[in-house]
């Protein structure tokens, strides 16, 4: 029985590793003039939207390759007085760090930007704006295997979560882990949706 279970656990690891391995590959073929056209919608989305404006702190991400560019935006949200604030990771930890300038950035983890000062963010429920490989209509996220935003999740459960992606990120149903958090919606280039039930 042991064993069966074991092998489904495999095949379930190796399904969603071919799936992941296919939306990355997917993303990297956009264009620089696609990437920077989508990422522009999306930013436009996001501001149509008053739970944008009147979360207390706006946890971003900064852009690694073909992601969606958001820090328009947070130049944007900082310039109006907001809380803005951006991951840094130690070891296995990430935790969001106010930022009150976007120049002050240097090269973590994973050759991604991170901010090299600022305070831990004080506010139990953030709006995070959280990257991803894919994510599905139920509200599913596919990460990059880290877990990082995960663990991060299970500890601050009172987070807004919205994931961001273009549309050929979102899919009908992705393979699920019992660790994978649910978003509340996803913003992509054509709109918001909210997770089904």
């Amino acid at each position: 029985m042991e064993i069966k279970k074991q092998t489904k656990e495999n095949s379930d690891g190796t399904a969603k590793e071919k799936v992941r391995e296919r939306l990355k590959r997917e993303r990297e073929m956009l264009s620089k003039e696609q990437v920077q056209q989508d990422s522009e919608k999306i930013c436009m989305k996001l501001r149509g939207h008053i739970w944008f404006w009147h979360a207390d702190t706006v946890c971003f991400y900064y852009p690694l390759g073909n992601e969606v560019n958001l820090l328009p935006l947070a130049q944007e949200a900082l310039a109006c007085g907001m809380k803005v604030a951006f991951p840094r990771v130690h070891g296995e930890v990430m935790d969001f760090h106010l930022v009150s300038s976007l120049g002050d950035f240097a090269k973590g983890c994973f050759q991604v930007m991170e901010p090299t000062g600022g305070e831990m963010i004080q506010s139990e429920e953030p709006l995070v704006l959280v990257p991803g490989v894919g994510f599905d209509f139920y509200g599913n996220r596919m990460g990059y295997g880290k877990g990082y935003y995960d663990r991060y999740f299970s500890k601050h459960p009172s987070c807004r979560k919205v994931g961001i992606a273009y549309s050929q990120q979102l899919v009908e149903s992705l393979p699920k882990c019992h660790y994978d958090v649910h978003m509340d919606g996803i913003v992509t280039e054509q709109g918001y949706y909210k997770g089904r039930k």
